[in-house]
């Protein structure tokens, strides 16, 4: 099992995108909005939609009417991944990328993708040397057999996470390209950070599926399913040595209400273990005396 500590991405860390932030027309003081217009505020770059008609000279993000005039129905497209939602998605033209001056930075991890090639350059300064790169097939199809090579459906990865990269750098430039092969490429969330190991993940680990779709009857019996988000949970044990257990604790301790990347494996074919989130509780269980079982759930997030 391992965490990685998510990097906050600021405006001076993005240094290019192929993503235009233009989602919308920027919010424009003294305009006058019909009731369901949509603006971008490249400043905080989020998307608000205007509640009740009129115009003003209050930027929408610094709205305290009440009722409100504006509301923040999420981020830009350029930034979506950036933010802590799963389900909001970087849509563009295939390659899509980014360019990211990440400093220190020893793993990665992307969620929610739709492409077929995830390529990573690194740097070791801004236009620097380049000190790391890897193309990764997100092909993933089962073939067993000719019919199955002819016939079966293209199965793609959604999520992965890099934790080879080399973090030595202080001023390290990360590149992060996907491509498509068919259509546009999107990316839900790309989190580069800083890698800890808690310990070896234990078989027995369990993953389970929140659905927020709502199942409903009418009065003639008809089952009306309203599709909605869905959420990751995780349940895992860890076995640590014994002079792993302050460090872990500490580790865990700083990490609580902060969403981070927990990776139960890394071992192919698990990419479920791969949870965006929060842990809910951690328990250490002092059994032996060279080494201990650590229990830690996970909620991950929309």
């Amino acid at each position: 099992m391992k965490v990685i500590k998510p990097h906050i991405i600021t405006d001076l860390m993005m240094l290019s995108s192929s993503v235009a932030e233009n989602d919308y027309p920027a919010w424009a003081s003294g305009t006058t909005y019909a009731i369901g217009a949509k603006v971008i505020r490249t400043s905080v770059h989020r998307v608000f939609e205007r509640l009740v008609a009129g115009a003003g000279t209050v930027a929408p993000e610094l709205d305290t009417s009440s009722p409100p005039v504006w509301m923040d129905v999420g981020p830009t497209n350029r930034w979506a991944p950036f933010d802590d939602v799963v389900g909001t998605l970087a849509t563009g033209n295939s390659p899509l990328s980014y360019v990211l001056s990440v400093g220190f930075t020893d793993s990665l991890a992307l969620f929610e993708m739709s492409g077929r090639y995830v390529d990573l350059v690194m740097k070791d300064g801004t236009g620097g040397t380049v000190v790391y790169q890897k193309r990764i097939d997100l092909e993933v199809t089962d073939i067993e057999t000719i019919f199955d090579w002819f016939f079966s459906d293209l199965d793609l990865r959604t999520d992965i996470v890099v934790t080879d990269l080399p973090g030595q750098y202080a001023s390290a430039e990360l590149s992060i390209t996907v491509t498509s092969t068919s259509g546009p490429a999107s990316i839900g969330v790309l989190k580069p950070g800083l890698i800890s190991d808690l310990g070896e993940t234990q078989y027995g680990a369990r993953v389970v599926i929140d659905d927020y779709s709502r199942k409903e009857r009418d009065t003639f019996g008809n089952t009306v399913i309203t599709q909605r988000a869905y959420s990751k949970r995780g349940s895992f044990t860890m076995m640590t040595t014994l002079g792993t257990f302050n460090r872990i604790y500490r580790t865990l301790a700083a990490l609580r209400a902060t969403p981070c990347v927990y990776i139960g494996t890394e071992e192919p074919g698990y990419e479920p273990l791969l949870i965006y989130g929060f842990f809910s509780s951690f328990n250490i269980d002092i059994s032996y005396p060279d080494y201990h079982l650590c229990s830690l759930d996970i909620e991950g997030l929309i």
